[in-house]
């Protein structure tokens, strides 16, 4: 199947199937809908960043829906080299393909070329958004067995939350009782024979305390790949402060009938920045109330005020009131992508940035290289968790795109009074200032006479490399450490 036709079918999803919630005869049996994903994936090694991990293979579950596309979560298919999914009671495995993924949504869809497979099997369709204390079924394949296994619980919570997959975004959830297990991630629940949710995570620590994603974040994800791209979520940009205080309330010039929540910070280059500043008081979103808490009310519950912004689409306008000065405006504000100077979430079908010079390893600091770390959180260098941490609240060094490191130094006889150096971020190099990845193989071609001049942030520590030993230097690395290449850096508008 092309792309085209994918569309179109996602097209009709997003305007039907998910937009009606009501029982529907002759629903499918989903034992002949809910599939075994097996895959295998690689994903590359941020120590030593010209190199991959050895691969690994994982299982998980996933729905046929219309148009013979398999609906799973992101995790389950993320930096996959080869798919395969089973039927229950057909003892094949089919090869499969990646059509679409949202790490930020945990969703993918996949195909099966080979059309043998769908014989005898049918496509569920989406149902809304369960009540409270109602009863869902979860269909997949757990570890420790071959045959789908349903497992039964009551919906107790619906609630906005992290999606642990990428650590991105916090979205819409709906929190069960039902078992989820290892395997079962990609699997549907469903009620009423319409899918409600996809299994994708359990809280850790506790006994059948395990989440869905909704429809409506489904629907969302259909509708950023309908134009055959994975746009994202949008975010406005904003750090806020809850506004109970009553006092607090009157120093601002509220009256005793306005709420919502203060900015406290405006992250440049985000969607808010030019609309709205800190101190300003968004008392409504999207013509629904902000409360003193944050939320807002909908038909099923208070959630958070942002999530009317999850909802959007990247380019699409949110309208917001504010209070600013004693004065109330209303706003419209476009929508675009959180800007980042750190990527501080998981990442995925990504190959890490690097650049090799005399043995000295560059990076951009991320988490996936703080997750290198033992205990990263505990135990990584405290001045690049200080920087990945606190670099908006803090507004470290707000002239950097991002921020540089030294990974570590690879040992040779032109570096020797450096090879224990590690985990530094940089600041200059030959005294030209370090403000992204790409700055720093320029930066070498202007040495300070018979040397390269390295400086360290907040230290006076200068490291040395002698300009006439790196180009023997530079091959003699590659041949000895088995580099294809000394560089891999990415433009900044996403080119790989």
């Amino acid at each position: 199947m092309n792309k085209k036709a994918i569309l179109a079918i996602l097209i009709a999803l997003t305007c039907g199937g998910i937009a009606n919630i009501g029982l529907r005869a002759g629903q499918p049996d989903p034992h002949r809908s809910v599939v075994k994903i097996v895959t295998t994936s690689i994903r590359p090694d941020y120590s030593n960043p010209w190199k991959m991990l050895a691969p690994t293979a994982s299982s998980g579950s996933g729905a046929v829906i219309k148009g013979n596309l398999i609906l799973t979560n992101a995790h389950v298919v993320s930096d996959a080299t080869y798919i395969q999914v089973q039927k229950e009671n057909d003892p094949d495995q089919y090869q499969a393909s990646l059509a679409f993924i949202s790490h930020e949504c945990d969703l993918a869809l996949i195909r099966v070329g080979d059309q043998k497979f769908f014989e005898g099997t049918g496509h569920l369709e989406f149902g809304g958004m369960p009540a409270l204390r109602s009863t869902v079924a979860t269909f997949g394949y757990p570890a420790g067995g071959e045959s789908i296994s349903i497992t039964e619980g009551i919906v107790s919570r619906i609630e906005t939350g992290t999606y642990s997959h990428s650590g991105k975004q916090s979205l819409l959830m709906i929190q069960t009782d039902a078992a989820l297990n290892p395997g079962n991630s990609g699997g549907p629940a469903v009620q009423d024979g319409l899918i409600i949710g996809v299994a994708f995570q359990v809280q850790a620590g506790s006994d059948n305390i395990g989440y869905l994603i909704p429809v409506p974040v489904i629907d969302h994800f259909f509708r950023d790949i309908s134009d055959g791209l994975i746009d994202g979520i949008p975010s406005l940009g904003i750090f806020t402060q809850p506004l109970q205080s009553r006092h607090y309330r009157e120093y601002l010039g509220m009256d005793g009938r306005d709420t919502g929540v203060m900015v406290s910070h405006v992250v440049p280059g985000g969607s808010a920045d030019g609309y709205i500043t800190e101190g300003d008081v968004i008392t409504a979103i999207e013509g629904a109330t902000v409360a003193n808490d944050g939320t807002i009310a909908t038909g099923i519950g208070r959630l958070f005020f942002m999530t009317a912004v999850d909802f959007k689409q990247m380019g699409d306008r949110v309208g917001i009131e504010i209070f600013r000065k004693g004065k109330k405006e209303k706003l419209s504000v476009p929508l675009r992508p959180f800007p980042e100077r750190v990527k501080w979430y998981n990442e995925y079908e990504t190959m890490p940035e690097y650049y090799i010079f005399g043995g000295i390893i560059f990076q951009p600091l991320s988490r996936e290289y703080l997750k290198t770390w033992e205990k990263w959180w505990i135990n990584a260098d405290r001045a690049m968790l200080y920087h990945y941490a606190h670099h908006i609240s803090d507004r470290i060094r707000p002239e950097r795109r991002e921020f540089v490191i030294i990974n570590r130094v690879l040992p040779d006889s032109a570096n020797t009074y450096v090879s224990d150096v590690r985990d530094m971020i940089v600041s200059e190099v030959n005294g030209i200032r370090i403000t992204c990845m790409k700055d720093v193989p320029k930066a070498f071609m202007s040495p300070r006479g018979k040397f390269h001049v390295i400086s360290i942030d907040g230290t006076n520590v200068r490291l040395l490399l002698r300009v006439d030993e790196m180009e023997e230097a530079n091959l003699r690395l590659q041949q000895a450490y088995d580099i294809p290449s000394m560089q891999r850096i990415y433009s900044r508008e996403g080119e790989r």
